[in-house]
């Protein structure tokens, strides 16, 4: 055999002593994304379980208070609606972006946050499902859909989870109702935020160097949404893993690899905040 030939069939010690090297970083990073998914699961539950709970408490609070003509007076109507928020614990401490009393017509009157983009706005015209929330018997209705004004990011898509209440008088006259939600990636921001904490306390317990690098989104519809920094070819490449198919089973353990950098990759279906929704979380080491 020509030595040409027998060169060709050597395989650099350097390259054999990094392939499991590679192969042992791949499963670390599932290992990962698993455990930051298994974190958020329980507390994005919460987060939604907080605003089912507290909404019919924070909407009797309201209409206690609330003016017989709620649009005479939007100062008063705006103390009114941070006065049920606060005066709930659910609702005081829940991860929703917004906060407002919407009319019978379906049009936001007040929010209790400046500046006040839903201000005079119709959320029915968006969220048409909403409808439900005026009938007096009705608990609490939600829906999902794009509204201009309850975007997380000013560029880019989002969707928003909107849950209303009706708000009803004294004499059970409904009045309105109390509307609230978040935007997908302000949402995914918050969880990215709590994933991020929980991978600092673990290093600092197993006395760990280095944190991985996280990302966490939301995905609905084929659509991933990440936090308002996220690259867009980042949500771009966890929309092209289909998990809508990969979850149908159970939760999803995988990797990626998204500009020459691999990722681990987990997710799961999250029915609580929404049927179709998926929680999804992509890590890389460093």
């Amino acid at each position: 055999m020509r030595s040409s030939s027998l060169a060709s069939l050597i395989v650099p010690a350097a390259l054999v002593a990094t392939l499991p090297a590679c192969e042992d970083n791949s499963k670390q990073q599932e290992q990962d994304a698993a455990y930051v998914l298994d974190k958020l699961v329980p507390l994005a539950n919460e987060d939604a379980a907080q605003v089912r709970r507290g909404l019919p408490e924070g909407a009797k609070k309201l209409g206690e208070i609330v003016d017989a003509d709620p649009g005479a007076n939007l100062v008063a109507l705006q103390k009114a609606v941070r006065g049920a928020r606060a005066s709930v614990k659910d609702l005081d401490i829940a991860k929703t972006t917004f906060f407002t009393f919407v009319d019978t017509t379906g049009i936001a009157l007040r929010s209790e946050a400046d500046p006040d983009m839903l201000a005079q706005k119709s959320v029915l015209s968006s969220f048409p499902v909403l409808k439900k929330a005026l009938e007096p018997s009705a608990g609490v209705v939600e829906a999902w859909g794009e509204m201009q004004e309850m975007r997380g990011v000013r560029t880019g898509p989002d969707t928003q989870w909107v849950a209303a209440h009706p708000v009803k008088d004294k004499e059970g006259q409904v009045k309105g109702m109390f509307v609230t939600g978040w935007s997908f990636r302000r949402f995914a921001y918050h969880l990215e935020e709590m994933a991020k904490r929980e991978l600092i306390d673990r290093a600092e317990r197993e006395k760990q160097k280095k944190v991985p690098l996280i990302y966490v989104f939301l995905v609905r519809e084929g659509k991933a949404y990440g936090a308002p920094v996220t690259p867009d070819v980042n949500a771009q490449a966890v929309e092209g893993l289909d998990l809508a198919n990969k979850t149908q089973s159970g939760p999803f353990r995988g990797s990626i690899e998204i500009t020459k950098r691999s990722y681990g990759v987990a997710a799961q279906r999250m029915p609580d905040l929404g049927e179709g929704t998926i929680l999804s979380v992509i890590t890389s080491s460093f």
